[in-house]
C-alpha cells in the first residue's frame, strides 16, 4: 500500500467551498468543469500583455482553453476555479503525477484577476490548494515562477511557501528574452510520518 492511502479522502466531483474577501465578498471555489470553458476563455481576454509575456501557456488561445475543457482529468490536472456568481475571478491548478518517483509532488499555478487583488483572494485560493493536496496524499507542493513576479511570490510566501532556488535565465518570456526562474516549495506532510499533527 503506498503512503499515500493513509490520507483523508476527498470528492472532487462535489467538492465546492464558500469564502470571503476582505470586503466581504462570497466566492465559491470549485473544480473546472466543461461548461466553464467560455467563462474562463473570457477571464484570461482580461490578462495584460505584459503579464501575458510571464506565462507559461499562450492562455488568450481559445483552441487551448477548448482543449483543456475537453481533456479535463482531475487525477493529472486539478483546476480550481474562484466565482463571484458566474463570473470566473481566479484559477489556480495542481498538477501531478500518479507514478514515479515523483508521485508525492503537486506543481502548482495561480493567477487572480486584477480586479480582485488586494482583497485576499491569492492567499485563500493557495491555503485551500494546500488542504486539497493534504487530502489528495501530496506531500510538497512546488511553485515554478519568474523571478520577477513578486505579488505572487509574496503571497506564496505568507502561507508556508519557501524560496528553494533561484535559476538564472532559465525560461524565456512571449518576447524571447531570458528570465530567471524562483522555486518555491511547502512541505505538507512529513513524509511516512503518521504522528504529525496536521490541524486540518
Amino acid at each position: 500500500m503506498l503512503a499515500r492511502d493513509m490520507y483523508p479522502k476527498i470528492d472532487l466531483n462535489t467538492y465546492q467551498k464558500e469564502v470571503s474577501l476582505k470586503d466581504g465578498t462570497k466566492i465559491l471555489l470549485r473544480p473546472m468543469v466543461q461548461t466553464d470553458k467560455e467563462a474562463l476563455y473570457e477571464f484570461f481576454k482580461a490578462v495584460s500583455e505584459e503579464e501575458a509575456r510571464y506565462l507559461r501557456d499562450d492562455v488568450k488561445s481559445r483552441l487551448l482553453i477548448e482543449s483543456w475543457a475537453k481533456n479535463l482529468d482531475y487525477s493529472r490536472t486539478l483546476p480550481i476555479l474562484a466565482l463571484k456568481g458566474d463570473l470566473i475571478i481566479a484559477d489556480a491548478t495542481i498538477n501531478r503525477r500518479q507514478f514515479g518517483w515523483k508521485w508525492h509532488l503537486g506543481t502548482v499555478r495561480i493567477f487572480v484577476h486584477n480586479d480582485y487583488r488586494n482583497l485576499g483572494l491569492g492567499g485563500i485560493v493557495v491555503d485551500e490548494l494546500v488542504r486539497i493536496a493534504y487530502k489528495l496524499g501530496i506531500e510538497k507542493l512546488v511553485l515554478e515562477i519568474p523571478d520577477t513576479n513578486t505579488a505572487v511570490i509574496n503571497t506564496f510566501t505568507k502561507v508556508g511557501f519557501h524560496r528553494a532556488a533561484l535559476i538564472p535565465n532559465m525560461v524565456k518570456d512571449r518576447q524571447n528574452m531570458p528570465v530567471d526562474l524562483a522555486v518555491m516549495m511547502r512541505d505538507i506532510k512529513p513524509p511516512l510520518d503518521e504522528s504529525y499533527d496536521y490541524d486540518f
